[in-house]
């Protein structure tokens, strides 16, 4: 009789390779996992060398204590660990790793080799697996501590390699996550190397805020707000920035538990709550959170690569967490104060001097106060005093009844050059005569022969007003210089020749380690944009030239802008081509900003730049650059 029987057990090699897709997601999971077992063997020197993003080679040298050779042969098999030993202990883990997966896990999919000695004589074993087949173990010579060695990574499921990212974005993983993973541990010395070249040295620290400031840079760091607090059972020590270095996508959100770096959602948004009431929800503080908490009131257990923690009280945490970085805000002299509406008057968005009504404290509301935050213009030690409007009436502005009348023009940004004198009334486009003409978007499409100089109008350092002949246009500043900028990069993209300055002294600034490696990895394409980057050493980075429409003022944040951008991958669906992520990059961040005031030279110099364009209606990411407003809808807004 036939055999229907259908369910069979797996093979091993099947098994183990399952096993391998839920712990070793990419080169950076199998450095995590063995940087992890390095700490917990108590090693105060910790070497990593990474060649092709860790693909063809991953290695790890510590001075921990070591494995015998009876221990190496264990080591290397699925579910053998010295760190627990009942189901009781799932509740209690005080190491970094636990679950013995990580090395059989490694193993299955690559070809490794471990060394180990657990004396001082110099001699020591060395075991060699090759996809999950471990050979004997023969001795070698070795110090005390532990090598091991990852060759070939996914050189046996060459599907799984096909969905990796490319070089170097599996590299900014790398980075990204040596980040993270140093920092909780001021007393141990890393150094990292990726292709030959050193990344990373973190020799050890005497406290927490210097590490931050080795992996974070001195910019971030500096002015940090320290929270301590010590609670039944927990124990917090944050650091958070300080409310003018909010943004609304901050480089850094760490948090650690028991100094394991995991994500939770409870504690982020405890730490935002407690900044909520000085720039409202749409900005969020950068912070490196340390929370100490009985490791009986966690569970670790609850994610393949322990990037999640569940707590048993996750209202006490949340409390917790909120209450201290709330109270050590307050301590570090962050407040509100009630002032009146006529105090809020007396500063303008992108104006830092502002009226001065007592030493290095200017006035300004909620939303003046959210605007200089984007635009980067609040200024150090300042004091920002801020008092909430009596009313928001913008409703009563445009009902969405009315909306469909205001005619919304769209398309894609670019830099403009500044006008002196009368060279404002340049030559533009069709498209601007169409708008004067009030003929809508038809004609827009159609040439015209000049632009007249006209009167314009900055609105909150945000906006440009025209009056055009059957109507007004409404034009976002940093929206059209955008356009501008974008279709002159992949003008300089396409002819490789692009207008750049050279800098009688370069300028010198840090960066943290995944934002300098952005910057490195990539500097062909910034060269094609007019920058000269090179690296500086640690954590610095030079630049001895720059588009000669960029001033030298502007260079730092420029990049760090494009950095930010590139890191986040805004719009990575609409920029699938390299050449035009950067020109969007660079678009971004070299664009006039919300806050900035402009002359009237450089309001009309904006506009002969915007029209110039291929399609002036929308930046790069699609947000409209303009607004046409008729006479026919204004007089219908005044009843006439």
């Amino acid at each position: 009789m036939e055999n229907k029987n259908q369910i069979k057990l797996l093979p091993v090699s099947v098994v183990e390779k399952i096993a391998a897709g839920e712990v070793v997601e990419r080169p950076a999971a199998v450095l995590k996992e063995l940087i992890e077992n390095s700490i917990d063997a108590g090693a105060a020197r910790i070497d990593i060398t990474v060649e092709d993003a860790g693909f063809s080679m991953m290695k790890i040298s510590d001075n921990g204590c070591g494995m015998s050779g009876n221990d190496l042969g264990m080591s290397v098999l699925r579910h053998a660990t010295s760190k627990i030993r009942k189901s009781e202990d799932l509740f209690s883990i005080a190491t970094m790793g636990f679950r013995g997966e990580a090395l059989a896990s490694i193993a299955a999919v690559s070809r490794m080799s471990v060394a180990a000695s657990d004396n001082d004589s110099g001699l020591g074993s060395e075991i060699i697996v090759e996809g999950g087949a471990a050979g004997r173990i023969k001795p070698v010579s070795h110090l005390h501590g532990t090598t091991i060695t990852v060759r070939d990574l996914f050189f046996n499921v060459p599907a799984r390699k096909k969905f990796m990212k490319t070089a170097r974005g599996e590299t900014l993983a790398v980075i990204r996550m040596l980040e993270q993973i140093v920092v909780p541990f001021p007393a141990i010395h890393f150094t990292a190397s990726i292709d030959g070249k050193r990344v990373l040295e973190a020799p050890c620290s005497v406290s927490l805020r210097d590490r931050i400031c080795r992996v974070a840079g001195n910019d971030f760091s500096r002015g940090l707000i320290e929270c301590v607090s010590e609670g039944e059972g927990f124990s917090i020590r944050a650091f958070v920035s300080t409310p003018e270095k909010m943004c609304a996508k901050p480089r850094f959100q760490s948090l650690y538990v028991n100094l394991r770096r995991i994500d939770n959602d409870s504690v982020t948004a405890a730490i935002r709550k407690a900044f909520a009431q000085y720039l409202g929800a749409n900005n969020r503080p950068g912070f490196f959170c340390f929370l100490d908490i009985d490791p009986k009131h966690i569970d670790v257990n609850v994610h393949p690569t322990k990037q999640q923690i569940k707590f048993d009280e996750e209202s006490s945490v949340f409390s917790f967490v909120y209450h201290t970085v709330k109270d050590g805000l307050k301590a570090a002299g962050v407040t509100l104060n009630d002032l009146s509406i006529e105090n809020q008057r007396q500063g303008s968005v992108g104006d830092t001097s502002g009226e001065n009504l007592s030493s290095n404290t200017y006035h300004y509301s909620i939303d003046e106060i959210r605007q200089k935050a984007a635009c980067g213009c609040m200024e150090k030690g300042t004091v920002y005093n801020i008092h909430p409007p009596e009313f928001s009436n913008r409703s009563a502005l445009l009902n969405d009844s009315d909306c469909g009348s205001v005619q919304t023009i769209l398309d894609f940004p670019q830099p403009f050059q500044e006008v002196k004198g009368n060279s404002g009334s340049g030559h533009i486009a069709e498209t601007q005569t169409a708008l004067i003409s009030g003929s809508g978007e038809e004609q827009v499409e159609r040439h015209c022969a000049s632009w007249e100089l006209i009167t314009c109008f900055q609105i909150h350092s945000m906006f440009i007003l025209a009056p055009i002949k059957n109507g007004i246009l409404l034009i976002d500043q940093h929206a059209a210089h955008e356009r501008v900028l974008y279709e002159q990069a992949m003008r300089d993209f396409e002819t490789a020749a692009p207008i750049s300055q050279q800098l009688l002294f370069p300028i010198v600034f840090e960066m943290s380690l995944t934002e300098k490696a952005v910057l490195v990895s990539a500097n062909e394409y910034f060269i094609k944009l007019g920058f000269e980057v090179a690296d500086f050493g640690d954590t610095a980075v030079s630049v001895s030239a720059l588009p000669a429409f960029l001033k030298d003022r502007q260079t730092e944040e420029t990049l760090r802008e494009m950095v930010r951008y590139l890191l986040d991958g805004r719009s990575a669906g609409n920029f699938t081509e390299p050449q035009k992520r950067f020109a969007a990059a660079f678009a971004c961040g070299a664009a006039i900003k919300s806050g900035q005031k402009l002359s009237q030279d450089e309001m009309n110099a904006l506009l002969n730049s915007l029209f110039s364009t291929n399609n002036p209606y929308t930046c790069p990411h699609g947000r409209p650059t303009l607004v046409r407003i008729s006479v026919d809808e204004l007089a219908r807004r005044f009843l006439r």
